[in-house]
């Protein structure tokens, strides 16, 4: 039996023979006693009739209509009628179709009220159904079978419409009822079993419109408990009704099969659970209020999109309403609790997100909404508390190369309240793992208190931790990061860019990150630049991008394994500032190896940055000022040359101390900077190229740039002011740079050790200069020094610099000398002092070689050797004690693109071995006569004696001889046929003037060596050419009487000349002469030895302007 108060038939007879007595006493007079038998005994033929007659005729009656109107066969066990209570009963009532029963129940009792007579209403004491049963099958879409049934009830009415008929119907109890529809499409069967209804009262009646209804329902829904009770005033003003719907674990997966064709969703399971009551009222004004409160509660809910993918599941969903009004749209919620929650999100290849794809299907079947005829009010709501447990959120991203997969687990999240006006989020505490293959993985995520103030647009933090996250970045080769495709729909337009909005503001009052690791690969350089972050810590307080505000942070961590990183002080956002100490401690150079690759031909094998400072840089609109003070160390660097595959610089430590760096504007000020324990490989490898001119890569040519304007090209542009340098000073310690030659066989090798030396003083300024001083070894043996003023950073460079190498060993270039001169060196020693200056871009310099006891070996076979006299070079170049020295000074202007001190010092030094094989008493010239050429003397016409010129010719040579005793002098002397024949006459002719005078000098007593001594005035030619005239044999001119004429001294002269004779004979004599009296001279006052000087046959020159000299070769 129900739970509410039953009212029992005993009662409802007690009340008709209460007023039965009570009309007995009325009517008891004769003609009434006489009318009261009369209806006494139509009553007892009425009841009578009733109780034997009535249920045998409607029967029939019954089962012709119901099978008429049901259109099936219809089956009644019984009927009885109880006229004394105005009650029925039917039993066994069945209905069947052609698959069997459709309807039916096991017992009708209806128990009409006498009231209904007086009311003029139908008024109903009880109403039982006992064991009701319905059966539907659904046998095609829309179709069921029954629908015959159902489109014959649908069809509307033509009848007028009436007033609401007046009844009253009480205690209406359904009990045992059950429900069974077959669903032969889906192949699945529902049932509705256990079903209970009780209405206490449900009335139209004016008088009972106040009286309270307690309604209850109960059933099991496919095994799921359902229970609904209440109250109503139906038919009241505000008609006010209660109900209470209590559903435990209700399946709503089975709707799955109900849902329209082509649905892009698919519910695969869920379970509803509810504790509400609604309340309905009817307010004045045509309000209507439906007020619902409780709990709502949505179980293991799994759906997927229709293909099968999952998207949404979760554990269980709590809802904990306060109140409800949709009809007037208001909700608060005081609290919704997720558990379990699993949201699948994924990026297909063609960049669409699965929810979107999903939205848009949904929308894309809605028909467009009317517009309202007035605006809707606002929809206001409320939630006191959302709390999330053990949430998770997955993402697989195929619209990239590689497929991303990760997932954020462990979400825990609680947050409230909140309202539509979302002014103000109160997040209690927050919390998430993250994981994403190697791209990300977090051990935690948490949140604990914060506010988002959606109104001003601002959130604040209390206290944000992140520990044990794992993040892979990668760069591709076009430059662009890798990461998370931004999900958008197929086929979607790129979006025109927002107008920029109010920014929003946030600050975390504590933010900690622990053990992050972080993993960069660069794919857009070559090799790949790896870098890895290992045990990441940072702790910030105050941080955000509040206006004015700054905030602290320290940061600590290992960088490529080995490195350590410490950052820590003060940061702001707006604007951008920041103070930070900065250390580093040997953090791996070598990851920087494949942005190295583009600029140097090296290999970076190892390496540690360290450094201690402070950097500092703030951001003023778009001028970026910072700032670092402090130093910084470049330690134990190799970099192989990857051409040759050797070591090509590698250094213990090169420091920086005391720098000051400044940008805008630029500054450099570094107090000291020391190299130490550094080394050097220069090669010269097989192709006669060096090393160093292919460790930096040359860039890939250009396009050719478009051509310019005259105008355009013509404008000077200014000269920009040099940027501020200093540097206080440069120490070097402990140096070695080793030199190998591949391109001569065999090979030369040489180290430059020991190096160390000093710069003071380098800065910028004009007029200011620098000290350096470097020392060294070469070969291990000679002393190298190099001391200079410079200043080599200033606008206008200046160096004076002085150089010194003492005593390398030449046996080490053997291979250079066989190479090129055809002989190995026994021995020799190289001195080299070079002086070099540079003011106002004119270059001038010294260079001062020293060579010692050099000694050519043995002769080398070697096809690039030169055919010129090497051994004779060398010995015009070697002084007696053994020693070359060359002073070869070069000058030049530094503006002149063809000006190169290398290439000039070599050119000298070619040209100087040139000069002395093809023009040797020229070298010797310049090196002793002062550049005169040294390989002649001139004479004379007819003459053997030296003048002044000759004789300074042949100091020179003397010396020469002297310093080089290897030489030997040959001497040719030579008399022009032309020129030295009539000199040969006048020295005849001057011969004779001097015997006449020598006659005179005899007579008065003088005295005189020779005749060749004397020397003839102007006087003594007029005196004694007449002399030598008259005694000439030769005819001489005549007077008409036969007398010799008077002739002038030119005319004297003339016949004089014309008559000497000058043989052949005479002019070798005079060249063999010549030749003696150089010889001669070279011996006795030269002091050059004999033995070295030779006399060699000359013949009268042919050509009649050489003139009369002496040549000299050497051999």
């Amino acid at each position: 039996m129900p739970f509410f108060a039953k009212i029992t038939m005993s009662d409802v007879s007690k009340s008709v023979l209460l007023k039965m007595s009570q009309l007995r006493g009325t009517l008891d007079t004769a003609s009434n006693r006489r009318r009261g038998k009369w209806a006494a005994g139509i009553f007892a033929a009425l009841v009578l009739f009733g109780f034997l007659a009535l249920p045998p005729l409607l029967k029939p009656l019954l089962l012709e209509q119901l099978a008429a109107q049901l259109h099936r066969e219809v089956a009644i066990e019984r009927i009885d009628i109880n006229p004394l209570t105005l009650s029925a009963t039917v039993a066994g009532v069945s209905v069947r179709g052609e698959g069997g029963e459709v309807a039916g129940f096991d017992e009708l009792y209806v128990n009409l009220s006498a009231a209904s007579l007086f009311k003029l209403a139908l008024v109903v004491d009880e109403i039982r159904l006992t064991g009701p049963r319905l059966a539907v099958t659904r046998i095609a879409d829309g179709r069921y079978d029954v629908s015959d049934l159902l489109d014959q009830w649908l069809q509307p009415d033509d009848e007028p419409a009436q007033s609401p008929p007046r009844f009253s119907l009480n205690n209406i109890q359904i009990a045992g009822g059950r429900i069974t529809f077959t669903d032969q499409p889906h192949a699945a069967v529902h049932r509705i079993e256990d079903l209970q209804l009780a209405l206490p009262f449900v009335s139209s009646l004016p008088y009972q419109a106040e009286a309270l209804v307690q309604p209850m329902f109960s059933a099991s829904v496919n095994g799921s408990p359902l229970h609904l009770d209440g109250k109503t005033t139906p038919f009241a003003d505000d008609r006010e009704s209660e109900l209470n719907l209590d559903l435990d674990g209700f399946d709503l997966g089975g709707l799955q099969a109900y849902l329209p064709d082509g649905f892009p969703l698919r519910l695969a399971s869920a379970r509803l659970d509810t504790r509400l009551r609604a309340v309905f009222r009817q307010l004045p004004g045509g309000v209507n209020s439906l007020v619902v409160a409780g709990s709502l509660g949505l179980e293991q809910l799994a759906l997927a999109r229709a293909d099968g993918q999952p998207l949404v599941a979760w554990k269980s969903l709590a809802v904990e309403i306060e109140e409800a009004d949709p009809f007037n749209r208001r909700v608060a919620l005081r609290r919704v609790t997720l558990d379990g929650a699993d949201l699948n999100l994924a990026v297909d290849r063609r960049g669409e997100l699965n929810l979107l794809a999903v939205a848009g299907r949904l929308a894309g079947g809605k028909t467009p909404a009317a517009a309202p005829a007035k605006p809707a009010e606002p929809f206001v709501w409320s939630l006191a508390e959302f709390a999330m447990r053990d949430g998770r959120l997955r993402w697989r991203d195929e619209s990239g190369p590689q497929p991303v997969l990760g997932e954020v687990a462990e979400i825990a999240l609680r947050l409230g309240p909140l309202d539509q006006r979302l002014s103000q989020l109160e997040l209690a505490e927050a919390s998430a793992s993250l994981a994403f293959g190697e791209r990300l993985a977090a051990g935690k995520l948490a949140l604990e208190g914060g506010r988002v103030d959606l109104a001003s647009q601002r959130i604040d933090l209390a206290v944000l931790r992140l520990s044990g996250a794992r993040l892979a970045l990668s760069r591709n080769a076009a430059g662009a990061i890798e990461w998370l495709t931004p999900p958008q729909r197929a086929g979607q337009a790129a979006a025109k860019p927002a107008p920029a909005a109010k920014p929003w503001l946030a600050k975390a009052a504590l933010l900690e990150v622990d053990d992050l690791g972080l993993k960069f690969a660069d794919q857009s350089v070559s090799p790949a630049a790896v870098q890895q972050i290992d045990g990441f810590s940072l702790r910030g307080e105050g941080l955000g991008n509040i206006p004015g505000e700054k905030g602290t942070l320290a940061i600590k961590s290992t960088v490529n394994r080995q490195g350590k990183l410490e950052i820590s002080g003060d940061v702001g956002a707006v604007p951008l500032v920041a103070t930070l100490k900065v250390t580093t401690e040997a953090i791996p150079v070598n990851g920087l190896q494949g942005y190295s690759e583009r600029f140097l031909n090296v290999l970076l094998q190892r390496g540690q940055f360290s450094s201690q400072g402070e950097a500092s840089f703030s951001l003023d609109g778009d001028r970026l000022k910072a700032g670092y003070k402090g130093s910084a160390t470049i330690g134990n660097l190799l970099a192989v040359d990857r051409e040759n595959k050797a070591d090509f610089l590698k250094w213990k430590s090169l420091y920086f101390g005391g720098i000051d760096f400044r940008l805008d504007p630029l500054a450099i000020d570094i107090r000291e900077i020391s190299l130490s324990d550094f080394f050097s490989r220069l090669i010269l490898n097989q192709n006669g190229r060096l090393n160093i001119a292919d460790i930096v890569r040359q860039p890939e040519a250009a396009p050719a740039p478009a051509p310019v304007a005259a105008a355009e090209a013509a404008a000077p542009m200014p000269a920009a002011p040099p940027v501020p340098i200093r540097i206080g000073k440069v120490t070097l310690n402990n140096g070695a740079v080793n030199f190998s030659d591949f391109f001569v066989k065999p090979n030369y090798t040489v180290n430059v050790g020991k190096l160390a030396g000093r710069i003071a003083g380098l800065s910028s300024t004009a007029g200011t200069t620098a000290d350096m001083e470097l020392r060294g070894t070469y070969g291990g043996a000679a002393p190298v020094l190099v001391t200079a003023r410079l200043n080599p950073l200033a606008a206008q460079s200046f160096l004076d610099l002085q150089a010194e190498v003492k005593g390398i060993d030449l046996t080490g270039f053997s291979p250079y000398s066989g190479k090129y001169a055809g002989y190995l060196i026994d021995k020799g020693k190289l001195t080299l002092n070079v002086a070099y200056k540079l003011e106002n871009r004119q270059l001038s310099a010294d260079n001062r070689l020293f060579i010692d006891q050099l000694t050519f070996g043995e002769r080398v076979d070697s096809p690039e050797a030169t055919s010129l006299p090497v051994n004779l070079a060398i010995s015009l170049l070697k002084n007696n004690r053994g020693e070359i020295d060359i002073n070869l000074p070069i000058s030049g202007s530094l503006d002149d693109p063809q000006f190169s001190v290398g290439g000039l010092i070599v050119k000298v030094i070619v040209n100087l071995f040139v000069k002395a094989v093809t023009s040797p008493f020229a070298l010797l010239g310049s090196m002793f006569g002062g550049g005169e050429e040294l390989s002649q003397i001139a004479f004379a016409p007819g003459r053997s004696q030296l003048d002044a010129a000759g004789l300074k010719k042949l100091e020179a040579l003397a010396r020469a001889l002297n310093e080089r005793a290897a030489l030997k002098l040959e001497i040719a002397g030579f008399a022009d046929p032309e020129i030295d024949r009539d000199g040969v006459k006048r020295v005849a002719l001057e011969r004779a003037m001097q015997r006449e005078k020598l006659a005179d000098l005899q007579k008065q007593g003088g005295e005189v060596d020779s005749a060749e001594s004397l020397r003839l005035t102007p006087a003594d030619y007029k005196i004694y050419l007449p002399r030598v005239y008259k005694a000439g044999k030769f005819p001489k001119p005549r007077n008409f009487v036969g007398l010799q004429k008077e002739l002038p001294a030119e005319e004297m002269e003339k016949l004089l000349l014309a008559n000497l004779p000058a043989a052949d004979g005479d002019l070798a004599l005079l060249a063999r002469q010549r030749a003696e009296h150089v010889q001669a001279w070279l011996i006795e006052q030269g002091k050059v030895p004999a033995e070295r000087i030779f006399l060699v046959p000359g013949k009268p020159a042919k050509d009649a302007a050489a003139g009369g000299r002496v040549d000299f070769s050497l051999r």
